[in-house]
């Protein structure tokens, strides 16, 4: 049977960061979460038991946190300001909606542990509460945000957007290559994460030389951070995110270790590839003969050197800000999302 690395690093390291990090900024969180449960709230009683299943159902609340904690890095007299709250719970609900639309594009069963939306109440409800819950993302941007804000979020709408349909056309294509697969993470994942910091620099009155830096800290963070969550699937016996091994290479969805594996596999392994991910003919034990594939190339400790690479970067974003303890978390977060693997 195949072995399933061990990344031997301090496991707790990320979670531990997130803990001071949301300790840090405790006053905001209570402060979002309440505002995220009264625009939750709808005059259609189903809208409300969709969307809370997802949003209330777990979940680190790490772009609002990133939102807050942005808004505290740089020293301003706007403390009891209100603008991050709401922007932070605007970046939120673009996140929850854009799950909300993938869980049926994907026809997913689980989210973090529980059935899906789509999997209860069908996907035609699933797609229209998405639909809702941008509605509101952009009622609340218009309120607490301004020109810039509206341009940052609204145009990440749209790269996320693209970045979900280059995804979808380039499902169990094995010739895809790593500048589109990065061109897809950063649609679906890097491009919120960017702005969430940056709309939190921006409600602090931050300079442009910040506000540029927060977009490259989060860009990168965001970056390293799905990077990792795709060589999880190949490295933990049940991961976090409340999926088992093995359930992305089971979907034939092509992340970066496979496209190295593949690019690295002889004349026999590229035709057991192109059968289980192209054709999606699998039986048991084809993953652990994928993971033979990949380990004998070293695909994961290559995914993982890129997405070092990439939190390497997003920490030093951060040198254009004075230590404090916010910069200090989110560098440390930056390095600690490489150690998620287990």
């Amino acid at each position: 049977m195949a072995e399933i690395i061990p990344i031997l690093r301090d496991k707790d390291d990320f979670d531990k960061q997130i803990k001071i990090l949301t300790n840090l900024c405790k006053e905001d969180l209570e402060s979002i979460n309440t505002l995220i449960l009264e625009k939750l709230d709808s005059d259609v009683p189903l809208i409300y038991e969709i969307a809370s299943h997802l949003i209330l159902s777990g979940g680190k609340r790490l772009r609002p946190l990133l939102t807050a904690a942005c808004f505290h890095l740089t020293p301003n007299d706007l403390e009891k300001s209100l603008k991050h709250i709401g922007l932070a719970a605007a970046v939120e609900f673009i996140h929850a909606a854009t799950l909300l639309h993938d869980d049926v594009v994907d026809e997913s069963k689980k989210r973090r542990g529980n059935l899906t939306a789509n999997e209860v109440w069908g996907n035609k409800t699933s797609v229209l509460v998405g639909d809702f819950l941008f509605s509101r993302a952009f009622q609340l941007m218009t309120k607490f945000g301004n020109l810039e804000v509206l341009k940052i979020l609204s145009d990440t709408s749209v790269i996320i957007s693209e970045g979900e349909v280059l995804e979808l056309s380039n499902d169990n294509n094995l010739e895809i290559n790593e500048n589109i697969y990065f061109e897809v993470i950063n649609g679906k994942t890097a491009s919120l994460f960017s702005a969430a910091c940056q709309v939190g620099g921006i409600s602090a009155g931050g300079k442009t030389s910040e506000i540029s830096a927060l977009k490259s800290f989060g860009t990168n963070f965001g970056m390293a951070f799905q990077l990792i969550d795709d060589a999880i699937d190949y490295t933990s016996s049940k991961n976090k995110m409340g999926k088992n091994t093995g359930d992305d290479f089971k979907e034939g969805k092509i992340t970066l270790p496979i496209i190295l594996a593949y690019g690295r596999s002889n004349v026999s392994e590229k035709k057991f590839w192109k059968q289980k991910l192209n054709e999606l003919e699998q039986n048991n034990g084809d993953f652990e003969e994928a993971l033979n594939i990949i380990n004998k190339y070293n695909c994961i400790e290559d995914t993982i050197t890129r997405a070092r690479h990439f939190s390497n970067v997003a920490v030093d974003s951060l040198d254009v800000f004075k230590n404090n303890n916010y910069k200090n978390c989110l560098a440390k977060l930056a390095i600690g999302s490489l150690n998620r693997l287990s």
